[in-house]
């Protein structure tokens, strides 16, 4: 009943909509929200992508149908980077994705049913494939069968629309309070001789109606005539004044909407706004906290679905590689892969990949070297005795 009383609440007496008023209460009511939650998705979404999705063979990593599949092409119609942005997507706005295979390609799907059981594999059904022109499968794929990436284990939209609502309210009433104190304000001294008459009065109703309204709607210069005594006095107002405290208070609060949103997905507030000083420890803050959890998900998810147990025993498996999120400067790094090449820690192509550039792929580029300052334990007693 809440929600009809509001819908019926919306209409005039006279059944009409403003159409125009109520569609810019809900922007209000959206616009600041979704922006931080857009901005949530496009840091996350943007690392993820730089991302390498390593694929190995009895331990040993290779670059063969899989590598190209999670790395480059998930479908025809998507690239990886577009398809793990829509995965990203899912995953903020609805709390859970599910990803369906296909002739050996892979489908974000927009809406499902599922049907869960304590003991058996959960069932899903009407899955309509995202960007599809909702396209829906006739069949019905068991979890084995499919992707189903969870990011929380309750659902974080409701409480974030929920902060929202009481937010919206309060950045409304300072915006009413902003237009109101810095919009110009006068003062009419009406005579107690000012005529009664009617033409008098309906010259007075017509000041107030039409000629202040044409003043202060002017662009450029407007003057207004006053007769029979009027005056006017202009009163005090913060037209000019920079960095008034209601504005201050509105930014505060839309400031308020993005620190909420961000603390909902790990992310470090002062990185999603751009205001951070130290960059590096952001970035490092949002690995730590946001990406390498959500990759460890999506890894485990391929790991036990699409490769499976004896497979991954047997060190056939997916690693998803997020050392490269972080731009690197040669400078910063040339000591440390240094010290790792000297000790047998990496190979010259290792160093190379680090660095974002093309391997050797020869035998020197693998070999690993150790410089004669490091040697094992049991070889130095044997020199002593």
């Amino acid at each position: 009943m809440g929600l009809w009383t509001t819908f019926l609440g919306w209409f005039n007496k006279d059944g009409t909509l403003d159409l125009d008023a109520q569609v810019s209460a809900l922007v209000g009511e959206v616009i600041y929200k979704e922006l931080a939650i857009q901005a949530c998705i496009n840091l996350i979404a943007n690392a993820v992508s730089r991302s390498e999705f390593q694929t190995f063979e009895r331990g040993k990593e290779t670059k063969k149908d899989n590598y190209y599949l999670f790395n480059v092409e998930p479908n025809p119609n998507k690239s990886a980077s577009k398809f793990w942005r829509d995965v990203i997507s899912e995953l903020v706005y609805n709390n859970e994705c599910l990803v369906i295979q296909q002739n050996d390609y892979f489908y974000v799907a927009e809406d499902y049913n599922v049907k869960k059981y304590a003991f058996v594999d959960y069932l899903y059904k009407d899955i309509i494939i995202k960007d599809s022109d909702s396209y829906k499968l006739k069949e019905t794929r068991r979890e084995s069968d499919v992707f189903c990436f969870e990011l929380h284990n309750e659902k974080i939209r409701p409480v974030i629309d929920s902060l929202n609502k009481s937010y919206s309210k309060l950045i409304e009433v300072s915006q009413k309070n902003f237009k109101k104190n810095n919009s110009r304000k006068i003062a009419i001294k009406v005579p107690t001789s000012y005529p009664t008459t009617d033409k008098a009065q309906a010259d007075l109703k017509k000041l107030f109606e039409e000629k202040f309204k044409t003043f202060f709607e002017a662009e450029g210069e407007a003057v207004i005539p006053f007769t029979n005594g009027i005056e006017h006095e202009e009163l005090s107002s913060n037209i000019g004044v920079k960095g008034g405290a209601d504005n201050k208070q509105i930014r505060s609060f839309i400031d308020d909407i993005f620190d909420f949103v961000a603390i909902a997905f790990n992310v470090p507030p002062t990185l999603l706004k751009g205001q951070a000083a130290d960059t590096g420890k952001c970035i490092d803050n949002l690995l730590t906290f946001c990406v390498n959890p959500l990759c460890k998900l999506i890894e485990d998810e391929i790991n036990r679905k699409y490769y499976k147990k004896k497979a991954y025993l047997d060190n056939t498996y997916l690693k998803i590689d997020t050392t490269n999120i972080k731009s690197v400067d040669i400078t910063d790094v040339a000591n440390s892969l240094d010290i790792l090449t000297r000790i047998g820690a990496f190979t010259i192509d290792d160093s190379l990949k680090k660095l974002g550039k093309e391997p050797l792929r020869t035998e020197l580029g693998k070999a690993r070297w150790l410089t004669k300052n490091y040697e094992r334990a049991e070889k130095r007693m044997e020199v002593d005795d």
